[in-house]
């Protein structure tokens, strides 16, 4: 059930980033940013919640999913950044795309 959630999160995650990385207006870039950082946070918790509750036989995956998380919040924050300071990095959006949809693959091949 755990791993259903995610895997909604994680669409929801690449339909605002993406959204919001293609904002014209930079209070709509704000807008999706916070949309973006409420999803996150909630696909880490229930992330760590998955892992704590199969601390014994999935623990190693766990952690490395969480890592991978952690580097994608930081990608994205790095988008938005460079999104409401300049007119962005299109290669760094498209990088970001490309690392969401193989969370999703990952997301729902463990279910």
């Amino acid at each position: 059930m755990l791993k259903i959630i995610a895997a909604i999160l994680i669409v929801i995650l690449l339909v605002t980033t993406t959204i919001g990385l293609h904002a014209k207006i930079e209070r709509k870039v704000t807008n999706w940013l916070e949309l973006s950082r409420l999803s996150y946070f909630i696909l880490l918790f229930v992330s760590i919640v998955h892992a704590f509750l199969y601390f014994k036989s999935l623990f190693i995956s766990d952690i490395l999913w969480i890592i991978y998380l952690v580097i994608t919040y930081i990608l994205m924050e790095t988008a938005f950044r460079l999104k409401r300071e300049t007119f962005g990095n299109p290669h760094l959006t498209v990088l970001l795309f490309i690392i969401l949809v193989i969370a999703l693959g990952i997301s729902c091949w463990q279910i």
